[in-house]
């Protein structure tokens, strides 16, 4: 490694690490600001803290990692520029392009770092932090009785004091009533003055109560008279202490710590692999509810043609084998162990008669379950085929277009194929059996009177008729409905996949933006810079946001939402790149100035010699 290189990156380095330092402190107040009620005034030890506050750090080190490097490589060119050592690096030969070469491989490799810490840092991090703020958020708030205030921290007690000397243990004018029997205020303690301590590792709390009274009431009964209610006065009792001690429990005060996997399944908490699991099921299970919409006319319209009219997608009718295979395969071992457990059991009571005599009757039941594994039929194969033993040509393949439009739409599909009318396969073209004629109500009308000439009849008719078609739009409705949220889920899924490399490759990016301009600007230190680099940060954080919110929706595609930020900024990064490499003035007045001028010049030269 030259010198040159050498000097260039110990000149990155140091902006670099401290940068990186502020943007994830910053990124973390502005976190932790949304958490401060939730957090504060819970009485946390400093460990539990310390940990939630390391475990947000990292959770903002994907946003930190970009905007840091264009920060970090704009103040290094921009100090280049400004004390003439750029100049002094061209002078001798050198380009810009060779200038920034060592910091570019720099780069890559912080971008690699990147990657992994979205990979695996990030989802543990985000996980633990989630997770133990869950726990927070359900512990109680610290003791803190306030004079003059009923305080209901401890469960089934409310307590009252009415001042509170500067020691902060002793009380006066205090008040307690049990609510554990849940009969109102019918068990009061009152006493003069008082001591309140913790005792035994703060696990419980003592009350040292003087010269005060405990007032105790039965629960009273209501008798029914002639004329009204009314409500006999219970007895009650009433005793005087001088000293007396009470102990409260204070378990409930103390943050129990919650299963960690009840939040695994959170998209945040993933990694690479895990996300494409996750990605691989949610298809499945998309496949596998569209199918049970083209299962509808098969269900509902037993009498109708209606159903030979569907055409089943492929990738529908894989899954589903896929699906029944799984199935078939966990029956199968179940008939294996129940074969093994009837063979142990026969062998082990082979000596026995009776048990001998029971012999064919556990064989001839283990050849029904054996044969009836064997005779099994998939679901794809029996039920969608109207009961052929073999998925038909027709079946097996399906229009390019056809699968697309069913991919996403949540639209009724079997309406759907009927619209469409015969689709083209290959060089084939499937045709309809039979075309659907829709017929108006009166014809239908019409055609139950003509077939029952019974009254009560034809009402039976038409009202299972309308029960069959209303069972059938809600199955549909539902059916779509939950389509829709997986495509939701799907989308969401498929966006934190994008994400984890986006936000890497933002690194390269936001580089091929920050040093042009630092040497264009030949401006170094925090101030300019910063600037410049908060613009275009945000100008990434908008169109971030939009694209995600775009691919959400399913108006984007997912590659194009996430992607979209880094896909604009690369080519401006270039043209700085380039305007740099050229020694451009982008950045100084005098060259807008002095452009303006010989503009209004030659305008002014063109219209007076048109004149």
């Amino acid at each position: 490694m030259k010198k040159i290189d050498k000097l260039i990156i110990k000149a990155f380095i140091g902006p670099f690490i401290l940068t990186f330092a502020v943007i994830v402190f910053i990124l973390l107040t502005v976190q932790m600001m949304n958490y401060v009620d939730q957090i504060f005034g819970k009485d946390l030890s400093y460990v539990d803290l310390g940990v939630l506050v390391m475990h947000f750090a990292i959770f903002q080190t994907p946003i930190a990692f970009p905007l840091a490097v264009m920060l970090a490589s704009l103040m290094t060119f921009g100090n280049l520029g400004e004390h003439f050592e750029l100049t002094a690096i061209k002078s001798a030969g050198i380009s810009l392009i060779r200038a920034m070469m060592p910091i570019f491989i720099l780069v890559i490799f912080v971008t690699i770092i990147a990657f992994f810490s979205n990979n695996y840092l990030v989802p543990n991090s985000a996980l633990k932090a989630y997770s133990l703020l869950y726990d927070i958020r359900q512990k109680k708030p610290s003791l803190d009785i306030e004079p003059g205030l009923f305080y209901g921290g401890i469960d089934k007690y409310k307590i009252k004091v009415d001042s509170k000397l500067p020691d902060g243990n002793t009380l006066l004018g205090i008040i307690i009533y049990n609510h554990t029997d849940r009969n109102g205020n019918r068990d009061v303690t009152i006493a003069d003055s008082g001591k309140m301590y913790t005792i035994l590792n703060d696990q419980y709390l003592k009350f040292e109560l003087y010269n005060g009274s405990h007032y105790t009431e039965e629960k009273s009964k209501t008798s029914r008279g002639r004329i009204q209610d009314y409500q006999q006065i219970g007895p009650f009792t009433r005793t005087y202490f001088k000293q007396s001690e009470i102990i409260f429990d204070l378990s409930s005060f103390g943050m129990s710590r919650t299963d960690e996997g009840l939040f695994a399944s959170n998209r945040l908490m993933r990694n690479f692999n895990e996300l494409n699991q996750d990605l691989d099921s949610l298809s499945d299970d998309i496949y596998l509810t569209k199918a049970q919409v083209y299962d509808v006319p098969r269900r509902f319209f037993t009498y109708s043609s209606l159903k030979e009219k569907v055409i089943i997608p492929q990738e529908i009718i894989e899954v589903q084998e896929k699906e029944d295979s799984i199935k078939r395969a966990k029956m199968e071992e179940q008939n294996r162990l129940s074969e093994a457990a009837i063979l142990k059991d026969i062998k082990r009571n082979a000596k026995d008669d009776s048990v001998a005599k029971e012999k064919p009757n556990k064989v001839e039941k283990l050849k029904r379950l054996t044969s009836k594994t064997k005779t099994s039929v998939t679901f794809s194969e029996k039920k969608l085929n109207n009961g052929k033993s073999k998925p038909t040509k027709q079946l097996k393949k399906t229009p390019k277009n056809q699968k697309e439009n069913d991919t996403l739409s949540l639209q009724n599909p079997v309406k759907e194929s009927i619209d469409n009318g015969p689709k083209p396969v290959g060089k084939k073209i499937v045709k309809a059996k039979q075309r659907v004629n829709f017929i108006s109500d009166e014809k239908v009308i019409a055609a139950v009177e003509k077939k029952y000439k019974d009254k009560n009849q034809r009402r039976r008719t038409l009202k299972a008729a309308l029960a069959t078609t209303r069972q059938a739009k809600s199955k549909l409705s539902v059916q779509n409905s939950r389509i829709e949220q997986l495509n939701k889920s799907y989308f969401e899924f498929d966006i934190q996949w994008h994400k984890m490399l986006a936000t890497a490759a933002a690194c390269l990016s936001m580089f091929l933006i920050g040093a042009p301009l630092g040497a264009i600007i030949k401006r170094g230190g925090l101030g300019f810079p910063v600037l410049v680099s908060i613009l275009f940060f945000i100008i990434y954080y908008v169109i971030s946001i939009g694209g995600e919110k775009y691919a959400k929706s399913g108006m984007l595609p997912v590659i194009q939402g996430v992607w979209a930020a880094n896909i604009l900024l690369f080519p401006i990064g270039l043209f700085f790149l380039r305007q740099a490499k050229n020694d451009a003035r982008l950045f100084e007045v005098d060259y807008y100035l002095v452009t303006i001028s010989n503009l209004i010049k030659k305008l002014r030269d063109k219209f007076s010699s048109s004149k």
